[in-house]
């Protein structure tokens, strides 16, 4: 019998003054509750109980014993019964890790209906643009961008988006629009730092592929920053649809080179690969793979 299993048979012994009872409410014969109280006491190498024919009677250093663990004990069954509720409902802390600028732009709301949903979950969110360690860092989930490498990691698909140009119309009639993809080495273009080469741009269209060495006066890590110096006429930038969207929805950029595109990725949701799933996991997972049927971002394609 296991030490925890020893020790829950003494307290409900002392609590029931009865080998018996205390048998009787364990779901285990008299001899083996009397056998782990035995064996308890030739490990610590004390007598926790005064036993006679008639009566069980805890000894001072027994007592001692048992006012330290009863408490623990107490404590464990209540994780216990905590870890086994939330198994079924969600409830709990949810540590999710977004991109900041397609976070910031596209997951406040979906982030907010989930809390309203489910009120028992507190949903600790992290904005970053890094890729965050999620077992280091104690992430339950995160929302990525790009190709998933990792292999402890079990990743779901979320939306596709697809890397295309675009400047604002008074750059553009400063410097006119570019008809081909290699005109982009006579512009000023605003890179993204964040990119394994930023300087490298790569088009298709149909069967041709055009990949274009770029040069220009900014390299910024934030896609949302990058839309702004171009909004405000710095130059073009090589951008996600997702962060492009408003922008060009509302007339600050205009979408360039409308017959080429850039590379195509996908969105992905990823936690670590761990046999049991919480609940709030789970339902977090479903939420946010319910959102955007039809992302609005597709239509600059």
């Amino acid at each position: 019998m296991d030490r925890l299993a020893d020790v829950k048979v003494f307290v409900t012994v002392v609590e029931t003054s009865s080998f018996s009872r205390a048998a009787a409410a364990l779901g285990i014969s008299r001899s083996h509750a009397s056998r782990a109280v035995a064996g308890l006491e030739a490990r610590l190498q004390v007598r926790l109980l005064h036993r006679t024919t008639r009566k069980v009677a805890v000894t001072a250093t027994g007592q001692a014993f048992y006012d330290a663990s009863a408490p623990l004990l107490d404590g464990i069954e209540a994780a216990e019964a905590r870890v086994r509720a939330e198994s079924r409902a969600a409830m709990g802390t949810l540590r999710v890790s977004v991109p900041s600028s397609f976070g910031i732009d596209h997951l406040v709301e979906p982030l907010v209906s989930f809390q309203a949903l489910h009120p028992e979950v507190r949903l600790v969110t992290q904005f970053d643009e890094r890729k965050v360690d999620l077992l280091a860092e104690g992430i339950d989930l995160a929302v990525r961008g790009g190709e998933i490498a990792d292999g402890h990691l079990v990743a779901r698909a979320l939306w596709p988006f697809r890397i295309l140009p675009a400047a604002s119309p008074a750059y553009l009639a400063r410097h006119g629009t570019p008809a081909h993809p290699s005109d982009l080495t006579r512009h000023a273009c605003l890179t993204y730092g964040g990119s394994a080469e930023p300087r490298t741009w790569l088009f298709a269209s149909g069967e041709d592929r055009v990949a274009v060495t770029v040069d220009g006066p900014v390299v910024c890590n934030s896609a949302a920053a990058l839309v702004a110096t171009s909004i405000g006429g710095a130059g073009v930038v090589f951008l996600p649809d997702w962060a492009l969207y408003k922008a060009v929805r509302d007339g600050a950029l205009v979408r360039i080179l409308p017959d080429w595109l850039g590379p195509a990725y996908k969105f992905w949701l990823v936690r670590p690969d761990r046999r049991h799933v919480p609940e709030r996991v789970r339902a977090f997972q479903e939420h946010l793979l319910s959102q955007f049927p039809s992302p609005p971002w597709l239509e600059l394609a």
